[in-house]
């Protein structure tokens, strides 16, 4: 029965993340640290609950950010940042939202793995991640997961690498990350 699928999982999802590009991260992470900004996250089913733990811990930075659909959801302004995560940049939900914010003069950043998808043509960034979408063919996977299972990897582990990186570049201690941490547990 068991086939080592967790060393074929880490070796794929190593490979694709090798393939992420550091000028892209660097833009993100610029963009999210721009003072004042408010950061919006848009999201669909297992994407949206990778983006969710990005929410939890940019809080814990500092960062005022929130998901398009929450209850304490603020409006977006001109100069805020709208995060439009989708694989396939196809997803309808995504794809509105990203209109209005840019009618609405918020900046945009694609999180996805198809950079001419019609999000990826909104956006003023991209961060390109390897792998699979709902849409890929069998030719054009490059994973043994199904649909966008590597891609919701990725999205996880790099609001994990961001907020190393914003830690570092912000001189936050992981004691400061814990005082920003529920306390009512």
């Amino acid at each position: 029965m068991k086939q080592n699928w967790e060393q074929m999982i880490l070796c794929e999802l190593s490979a694709a993340l090798e393939e992420l590009k550091e000028e892209q991260l660097d833009r993100l992470v610029q963009a999210l640290l721009k003072p004042g900004r408010r950061v919006l996250c848009v999201a669909v089913g297992r994407v949206l609950l990778s983006m969710k733990a990005w929410v939890k811990r940019m809080r814990h930075l500092g960062i005022d950010i929130n998901y398009v659909g929450n209850e304490t959801e603020p409006a977006i302004r001109p100069g805020d940042l709208l995060l439009a995560v989708s694989g396939s940049g196809e997803s309808i939900f995504p794809v509105e939202i990203a209109r209005k914010a840019q009618s609405l003069g918020a900046d945009i950043v694609y999180i996805g793995c198809t950079p001419e998808s019609r999000i990826g043509r909104l956006t003023n960034a991209h961060v390109i991640l390897a792998g699979g979408t709902i849409n890929s063919s069998e030719k054009e996977r490059r994973t043994i997961q199904p649909m966008s299972t590597l891609f919701e990897q990725q999205l996880l582990l790099l609001g994990d690498m961001l907020t190393l990186e914003i830690m570092s570049a912000c001189k936050i201690r992981e004691e400061d990350v814990r005082a920003c941490h529920a306390n009512l547990e």
